[in-house]
């Protein structure tokens, strides 16, 4: 019986550790998404920055944003699910990720591109990838398509996007 005890004992102390290494992860795993919002709003909010990188980061503040409140109630739902937590993060994070590359992707394709034309092509190719695969199928069109109908803002896609198959979608292009 007393090994038994030892035995149970040296399992709790396993487990205590596992369940400790689980939430470092999802620490880490919840460090990119915040701080690409961090940084977001950061840049968003910095009157020295010129006014269309300020929009971008407004762009990528409101996305982080909706992705995040698209979650919550599920998360808030299932919270003592600890795996269903982690492999929301774990998507939060991927997604996140590739927002910010598939941004970047389209500023470097714009950047590159002289002739208005060329320019056109990138903004409908990138708007198109974003708004053909969406993530969370959201009904509320006025919300999703806030930044993809305003002419204001050069970064004019879904915030219902699944970032990581529209960034597969832009690299496959042929530039």
């Amino acid at each position: 019986m007393i090994h038994d005890k030892k035995f149970l004992e040296n399992m709790k102390k396993i487990l205590m550790v596992a369940a400790l290494c689980c939430l470092t992860a999802t620490a880490k795993a919840q460090d990119v998404f915040k701080l690409l919002l961090q940084d977001a709003k950061t840049v968003a909010e910095d009157k020295s920055k010129d006014i269309e990188t300020r929009k971008i980061a407004t762009f990528k503040y409101d996305e982080l944003s909706y992705m995040a409140m698209q979650v919550r109630d599920d998360v808030l739902r299932d919270s003592t699910d600890l795996d269903f937590f982690n492999k929301t993060v774990a998507m939060l994070n991927e997604q996140s990720f590739a927002m910010h590359e598939f941004l970047n992707f389209y500023l470097e394709r714009l950047g590159a591109s002289k002739k208005k034309e060329d320019r056109d092509v990138v903004m409908t190719v990138f708007r198109n990838a974003s708004i053909n695969y969406p993530l969370f199928n959201d009904m509320d069109k006025e919300l999703v398509l806030s930044y993809y109908d305003n002419e204001n803002y050069i970064t004019r896609f879904s915030l219902d996007t699944n970032w990581v198959k529209a960034l597969a979608v832009v690299k496959q292009w042929k530039w």
